[in-house]
């Protein structure tokens, strides 16, 4: 089976080699003619120069010495700067009232009376959310505590003095 299959590939390689080739053909000979167009560069070149006219008409000022086209149109547009101006003045304003606000509510002196609209709602929570103090007044306790700690930072001073001395 291998004989034949090979015995087969070698007549059929020589008969390609036998077999009579079509003649070459190069670029420079047997040329077809071609219907060549203008390019895009010359109409390009071509409508721009109407196109410089018109605008260069657009430019000089009309009759009566009113102010030309295209300075009119641009003048269209001119109230939107005077929109923005106005809407940045407010922007302004407002971020400086956030500010001021802002100070004045951080340096407010604290409120301890919270309105409620009925007295349930202050044990309507968990109670781990509570703070302390917030149901008792604890004002002498926290005094309390407070002297108990200048008392002991006295004693701490003067035992450092004593052993400095």
């Amino acid at each position: 089976m291998q004989a034949i299959r090979h015995r087969g590939a070698c007549i059929a390689r020589q008969a390609r080699r036998s077999a009579p080739r079509p003649a070459r053909r190069h670029a420079s000979s047997n040329a077809e003619p071609v219907n060549e167009s203008f390019g895009p560069g010359f109409w390009t070149t071509v409508g721009v120069m109407p196109a410089c006219y018109f605008i260069y008409q657009a430019s000089q000022p009309g009759k009566d010495g009113e102010a030309p086209w295209m300075t009119r149109k641009i003048n269209e547009y001119r109230h939107w700067q005077e929109t923005w101006e106005e809407r940045n003045h407010l922007h302004t304003k407002a971020v400086e009232q956030a500010g001021f606000d802002r100070t004045l509510f951080l340096h407010a002196p604290e409120n301890r009376n919270i309105d409620l609209r009925f007295p349930e709602a202050a044990q309507s929570s968990a109670a781990r959310n509570i703070p302390a103090g917030s149901q008792v007044n604890i004002d002498h306790l926290v005094a309390h505590y407070r002297n108990l700690n200048l008392a002991e930072e006295e004693r701490k001073a003067k035992k450092l003095a004593a052993q400095n001395e």
